[in-house]
């Protein structure tokens, strides 16, 4: 009797054995499976409008603009550099995904690539056949996305203006830059200020003329701002202030982030 016990101890557990390995092998499988699933489309914040300035044969550089929405339309605007007269040109439609790839529909064959890999906050414009570019010139097919984390929906209180220390408040002295809607709000004591803009590769900044509320300031802060804002082409920040400078001059207005 004690011979058989042995037995059935040693069968049932050699079954034991056998069972948790299937399991794990299943558990493997799934793992698997998942991680196949493991794509730009789910996995990345793609959604916005990416700029560069890709190779032109015939021109010194095209300006590309390509928006990519929610629901999987698209927005293609190719600006013609460097020629007697600039030309433009907007595709809009749908794209569907391939991969990692996005396929922009109603672009003909052969008449430029419709296929751009989607990484993290850049697009890749592939080749014909959907290859990656290389050589020398394989980081200018490279569309960077629009906007800057560090600065925008933050609060900002302007706290110098054309070099002159500025006494302010947070509810009275500050610019927002509204990443959802490209716009941007600000206040130079009286008025509200509202802008369309546009920041590309981090640090460039187009900000266009806007509107403003309509009461009467005591004095010509608010104009100098106003001023300031149409000149500036570019910003800087370390996270706790942001600067807005015209090329390399010293900065036109300093802010200090508002913690709410």
């Amino acid at each position: 009797m004690k011979i058989n016990a042995l037995k059935f101890t040693s069968i049932a557990l050699i079954a034991a054995t056998t069972l948790y390995s299937c399991n794990s092998s299943n558990d493997t499988t799934e793992s698997t499976e998942f991680d196949d699933h493991h794509t730009a489309q789910n996995s990345l914040d793609w959604q916005g409008t990416y700029s560069g300035n890709l190779p032109c044969a015939d021109c010194d550089a095209i300006e590309t603009d390509l928006t990519l929405t929610d629901d999987m339309n698209y927005i293609l605007i190719s600006k013609y550099l460097g020629q007697a007269e600039i030309l433009t040109d907007t595709l809009e439609g749908k794209f569907t995904w391939e991969g990692n790839h996005v396929k922009l529909d109603g672009i003909k064959d052969k008449e430029r690539s419709s296929l751009y890999k989607v990484e993290e906050n850049q697009v890749r414009q592939l080749d014909m056949k959907g290859e990656q570019i290389t050589g020398d010139l394989a980081s200018h097919y490279v569309m960077k996305k629009n906007g800057n984390l560090n600065v925008e929906d933050k609060k900002w209180q302007l706290v110098e203006l054309n070099g002159k220390e500025i006494k302010s408040a947070p509810q009275t002295h500050y610019i927002i830059f509204h990443s959802k809607e490209g716009r941007l709000e600000a206040k130079a004591d009286c008025n509200v200020i509202l802008n369309n803009y546009k920041i590309k590769n981090e640090l460039q900044v187009a900000i266009e003329p806007g509107i403003t509320t309509l009461m009467a300031c005591p004095d010509d802060l608010e104009n100098d701002f106003i001023e300031v804002m149409k000149t500036v082409d570019n910003i800087s920040t370390d996270g706790k202030t942001l600067s807005l400078n015209k090329a390399r001059m010293a900065p036109l207005a300093k802010f200090i982030l508002v913690d709410e």
